[in-house]
């Protein structure tokens, strides 16, 4: 039978490294689609500016508003900490991360600059929409938006050489795996 043999299990093997290595390549799209985009932030002037607009990728953006760190927190994580806050008069609308130091000066800010793309999007959404209704008493609507201030559009070379070493990677694997008998004439 063809389940119990080992070329069976061989291929699926095969197939599943192929699978992930690809699948890390593809994950960096996304951020090199932003780092290569547009270098002029999007103007948003206000909240129904923003629902108009309604970006459902990351955009660079100048948000017209100040900071509200009446309900702000801190969230630790890897060793990293993130100041998360609202802006007015977004609200909870337009949830804004920095990792930088907050102190009074910024409250003079009157526009924040950065990637902004759907809360949802965010990694660890899930934990920061619980830490707000939990611990702020704040809930964010399905409809909000994530602002990571300071984010701006800048190739990396990290990226590129990740996305490269995945991509060649890859083409190893597939020569190797599949299509290396078939040039050389061994089987």
């Amino acid at each position: 039978m063809f389940l119990f043999r080992l070329s069976f299990w061989l291929l699926l093997l095969k197939l599943f490294a192929l699978a992930f290595v690809g699948m890390m390549a593809v994950m960096q799209i996304p951020e090199l689609r932003y780092d290569y985009g547009a270098v002029t932030p999007v103007a948003i002037e206000s909240p129904e500016e923003l629902q108009r607009l309604a970006p459902r990728k990351a955009t660079f953006v100048a948000v017209t508003g100040r900071p509200d760190f009446e309900r702000a927190f801190v969230y630790k994580r890897y060793g990293l900490a993130y100041t998360y806050f609202t802006a007015k008069p977004y609200g909870p609308l337009l949830v804004v991360r920095t990792h930088e130091a907050v102190d009074d000066n910024w409250k003079e800010i009157g526009t924040l600059v950065g990637r902004l793309r759907p809360f949802e999007d965010q990694p660890f959404s899930y934990r920061i929409r619980d830490i707000y209704r939990d611990q702020v008493g704040l809930e964010v609507p399905a409809e909000a938006y994530f602002l990571a201030l300071h984010d701006v559009p800048r190739p990396s070379g990290w990226q590129i050489g990740a996305v490269a070493i995945a991509g060649t990677a890859w083409l190893a694997m597939l020569y190797g795996f599949f299509l290396h008998r078939r040039f050389t004439g061994k089987r």
